[in-house]
């Protein structure tokens, strides 16, 4: 349970939901471990829910981040993983946009 607020966009990666057969088939993370963070209701796209989930991992141990609401969205790329400090870094600049 994320204890802070994120609105991810599409889920990606499984326990798959999902109620389309096609979407279902497509939807992986694939390359796509990036992370965009903002704050706000702007994002689109898709987010895998292993980016999500270790984003609401992460800002457990970020001070500045709660009671604020967060959107998040993977892209291509490398992404933070579980380095606390460039997920510090991605929450932080969401903050300063």
């Amino acid at each position: 349970m994320c204890l802070y607020h994120s609105r991810p966009g599409r889920l990606t990666d499984g326990p798959y939901t999902s109620y389309d057969l096609n979407t279902l088939l497509k939807a992986t993370a694939g390359e796509r471990r990036a992370v965009i963070i903002g704050q706000g209701d702007k994002l689109v796209g898709e987010a895998s829910r292993l980016v999500v989930a270790e984003a609401c991992i992460q800002a457990l141990d970020i001070d500045f981040t709660e009671g604020n609401a967060y959107e998040i969205s993977s892209v291509v790329g490398e992404g933070p993983g579980s380095d606390p400090q460039k997920w510090r870094d991605l929450f932080e600049a969401a903050q300063n946009q």
